[in-house]
């Protein structure tokens, strides 16, 4: 199975991330030979970590490692902006960004990172950038990020509360894949 963890985003602010995901998908248009995959508003969150590929016996270890509540209060983030990686060169992946909640986003990830050490998963070899990702650029097609993001750089989406994180499952469905929840960590200081 593929696991993730993730803050779960606020609906209302989603709806507002979902929408400039919408603006963006009429602004590409431009580029008929550009290949998008749009991340549907059901599966907008904000990625903790990437776990991957796990057999049944590590799955119920990473469970295990992840159920005892996270030394943090709870907190709120403020999503704003948009913009891709890299900074250079043709798009490869369109995100909303995290302006105010950032050092706590940054000591929850290090604390799962921790946790998942210690049953053997790996961590990440780049420094942590939590955001939002809207879309995947498989082909640019003549795309260029500046031109594509113009005026969406401080775009205010609104704050999401996070109390817990959650574990996710990615499931393969004939719709793409869909995303169960597992277990929710809450945030306890």
């Amino acid at each position: 199975m593929k696991l993730f963890v993730a803050v779960e985003i606020d609906p209302a602010v989603v709806d507002r991330v979902a929408a400039c995901g919408e603006e963006l998908r009429r602004r590409s248009a431009r580029a008929a030979r550009a290949r998008i995959t749009w991340v549907p508003s059901d599966r907008l969150h904000v990625t903790l970590r990437f776990i991957g590929e796990v057999d049944e016996p590590r799955a119920q270890a990473i469970q295990a490692a992840l159920r005892p509540a996270l030394p943090a209060a709870p907190f709120d983030l403020t999503i704003e902006g948009v913009g891709s990686f890299p900074g250079q060169g043709p798009p490869r992946v369109l995100w909303a960004g995290i302006a105010c909640g950032l050092d706590a986003l940054r000591a929850i990830e290090a604390e799962v990172s921790a946790r998942l050490d210690r049953c053997g998963i790996p961590r990440e070899p780049r420094p942590y950038h939590p955001h939002v990702t809207l879309a995947r650029v498989r082909e640019a097609g003549g795309l260029r990020a500046a031109q594509w993001l113009e005026g969406l750089g401080g775009r205010q989406f609104g704050r999401s509360r996070v109390n817990a994180i959650t574990l996710f499952q990615s499931r393969p469905s004939p719709q793409g894949h869909v995303y169960v929840a597992l277990q929710r960590t809450v945030l306890a200081t």
